[in-house]
């Protein structure tokens, strides 16, 4: 079996994406064509690769098996290519990242000076997002790696490596009512209006964990999906919360937030986790990022 390596180029586009009309675009062709050249390797390997439906493509398990190999060859090809390029100079190129709040503010933000003074000419683009949507995009191939806040669903795919534990304290306006209490027990936080991450956000499973330890429902009266979220709500002298120290200090420090102890309790550390993608080529660029937060 003779089959042009261009035809293996464009299925594995068509099988990571799903996608025929988005995949024509990003190859610079179009959907009828790209549609026959599908076709035409179906005949050359005799059977059926991929079903058409309205909701884009979907892969047959033979489309799946070739997938699985051609995505490796594909992304060594890749991997190749780049280390002959002129993009082992780092003359330009960019660094897609996915990052959550908390990573850019206590990770990335204190590399991003270095690595712009040792190479200017590369381009990054920061994407801010739940640690949820950042593993969605870095699978569909949108961004080199994800920094994010633990906890981190499973995934043969994504390779995590530990980068910093941060602690979250308990927090409230010094302009609300509540900012007179230095202390409270556990069992009584509930009583106040807490402000936290909602149901389906990653970040309520380690707050709804760790007080189901301590015998208690995590049950914020008010939930959103971002800490800046939480800070604006703060500010406006509603509710306690749980902010990172690092978030949280500059505003301690000046007056604007006052800390709540919880009495003979210590929260347990969060972890930010950097997630490669194993199935994905990583530029030069991206691994010199990923080399500066790994230190």
């Amino acid at each position: 079996m003779n089959i042009d390596y261009d035809y293996y180029r464009r299925f594995y586009y068509v099988a990571k994406y799903r996608n025929l009309s988005l995949v024509a675009k990003l190859l610079n062709t179009n959907q009828p064509n790209l549609s026959k050249l599908m076709n035409k390797l179906e005949e050359q390997m005799g059977c059926k690769l991929m079903i058409r439906t309205n909701k884009g493509i979907k892969l047959t398990e033979e489309g799946e098996r070739l997938y699985n190999h051609v995505a490796i060859a594909y992304n060594e090809l890749r991997a190749a290519e780049a280390e002959l390029s002129s993009e082992n100079d780092m003359s330009s190129g960019m660094v897609c990242i996915g990052s959550t709040y908390t990573a850019l503010d206590y990770v990335i933000s204190n590399i991003l000076t270095k690595f712009n003074t040792l190479y200017p000419n590369i381009k990054i683009s920061i994407s801010d997002n739940t640690s949820e949507k950042n593993q969605d995009i870095l699978k569909q191939g949108l961004i080199d790696f994800a920094i994010v806040d633990s906890p981190v669903k499973e995934n043969s795919r994504f390779k995590q490596t530990l980068i910093e534990r941060y602690e979250e304290i308990l927090v409230t306006a010094s302009s609300s009512k509540f900012s007179n209490l230095k202390a409270i027990r556990i069992k009584k936080l509930f009583s106040l209006p807490v402000i936290g991450f909602s149901d389906y956000f990653g970040a309520s499973d380690y707050h709804r964990q760790f007080f189901s330890e301590q015998g208690l429902e995590w049950s914020p009266v008010i939930g959103v999906t971002s800490y800046p979220q939480i800070l604006s709500i703060l500010l406006k002298g509603t509710g306690v919360a749980f902010l990172p120290n690092k978030i949280a200090k500059p505003y301690i420090e000046k007056g604007i937030l006052n800390e709540i102890k919880i009495d003979k309790l210590d929260l347990p550390k969060r972890e930010i986790v950097l997630i490669e993608d194993v199935e994905q080529h990583s530029s030069i660029a991206a691994r010199k990022f990923i080399s500066m937060l790994k230190g």
